[in-house]
């Protein structure tokens, strides 16, 4: 269930789903498909051999323990020529060769001796069950779903895909995004950081977090604490073709907070400007021209957890993907925990790890990277370890992908 259904529905209703395009297969893997993809040709795609031996027809002379055959040719791996064993006839043949007609099965060469220009297929290798002979189609019938729409493709799809006869599938376009951070403390490079200024790394988080969500990233700069700039900004954005756009900072009641007035200024729909939750009392949730439009805190651990809870679902839901809201499990806390507010919901960043009861989770460290995010609905201010809580997965297409299955 989603924790902001009406961040699904602006975009549902008010947002045109993105147009597909041709992407060569060997370039698929990662993006989604924009309709199901049915297999063009079968898998076999001809009967062949699914061990080395011989192919046999029927009859044969009958011997002790066995029967013989009289060899006529030989039929290996990547011969494209038609051959037919008669009754009483066989064709030696290696994995993967195209079983010649009239065959009623493959006998493995463990099973065979030859002698003679024949050869004595023992009672054992006539009477297995299997025939060894893969049909065409018997694997993947022509017009069988191979990738359902909505999905993200996988390395093992796309190579799939190539085998049944794709050389271009039609996959969403990638949303472009673009990004922009506010602060006139902000500065694009270590180098230029002296007191009173400091780096913006919103700048580099956002730009790896909107291409893990399987869109393209547009920086659109740094803007400083000035109406003027916001405007003229905001102004470009209107026009641009960008499918959604992510601010950061200039969010709050503070007298240096100007991204909402300038947004409405602009033109923009709020669709919402405050989520009852931490991190994210301060976010707004809107559109702007053709854009999707998302005001988030300046903290990065705020960013960080609304780009998995909100932000990056709103982009994945763009491209048509089936599944888009984050994986959540259950787990155990392994420490205590202690909010200072519990009217609202608190997400926090948590390490996720298996333990003899099942899943554990603890809060993130400083420096750690979260594996997840750990939701502590509102009414109570203090979990005890071991308490009990819903954990949504830091998102991944591989996370989704295990999960999801």
């Amino acid at each position: 269930m989603t924790l902001f259904p009406h961040v699904d529905e602006l975009i549902a209703e008010t947002v045109p789903p993105l147009s597909g395009e041709i992407c060569p297969v060997v370039a698929s893997s990662g993006r989604v498909a924009s309709q199901p993809l049915l297999a063009r040709v079968p898998q076999p795609g001809y009967d062949q051999a699914t061990r080395d031996g011989f192919a046999v027809g029927a009859g044969g002379d009958s011997v002790a323990d066995g029967r013989r055959f009289r060899i006529d040719g030989e039929a290996p791996a990547g011969d494209t020529r038609r051959r037919v064993v008669a009754a009483g006839q066989a064709c030696r043949i290696m994995t993967g060769g195209m079983v010649p007609d009239g065959a009623k099965r493959v006998v493995p060469q463990e099973d065979c001796v030859v002698e003679d220009g024949m050869v004595l297929v023992s009672a054992r290798g006539l009477a297995r069950n299997t025939t060894f002979i893969a049909g065409k189609g018997s694997q993947i019938a022509e017009g069988e779903v191979l990738v359902d729409q909505g999905s993200i493709l996988q390395p093992e799809q796309s190579a799939l895909l190539a085998s049944c006869g794709h050389t271009g599938i039609e996959v969403s376009r990638r949303p472009r995004v673009g990004f922009f951070c506010t602060g006139s403390e902000l500065v694009e490079t270590a180098d230029q950081v002296v007191p009173g200024l400091k780096l913006s790394s919103n700048r580099y988080l956002l730009e790896g977090l909107i291409r893990q969500f399987l869109a393209e990233p547009q920086y659109l700069g740094i803007v400083p604490d000035q109406a003027g700039d916001l405007d003229r900004l905001l102004a470009k954005i209107t026009t641009a073709s960008l499918d959604a756009v992510i601010s950061t900072g200039g969010m709050g009641p503070g007298k240096y907070d100007l991204l909402e007035d300038a947004f409405r200024r602009a033109g923009g729909e709020v669709v919402s400007h405050s989520l009852a939750m931490r991190p994210g009392a301060s976010t707004l949730v809107g559109r702007l021209g053709r854009a999707v439009f998302f005001g988030l805190p300046g903290p990065p651990g705020a960013v960080r957890t609304l780009m998995n809870e909100l932000v990056g679902p709103a982009l994945l839901q763009l491209q048509g993907v089936r599944e888009y809201q984050p994986v959540a499990v259950r787990a155990r806390l392994t420490d205590r925990v202690e909010l200072r507010r519990a009217e609202v919901l608190h997400i926090k960043p948590g390490v996720l790890s298996m333990a003899a009861r099942g899943m554990a989770v603890r809060l993130a460290g400083r420096l750690e990277t979260p594996s997840c995010f750990v939701l502590f609905p509102p009414g109570q201010e203090v979990y005890p370890a071991d308490s009990e809580v819903e954990v949504h997965l830091a998102w991944s297409p591989e996370v989704a992908r295990l999960f999801r299955g």
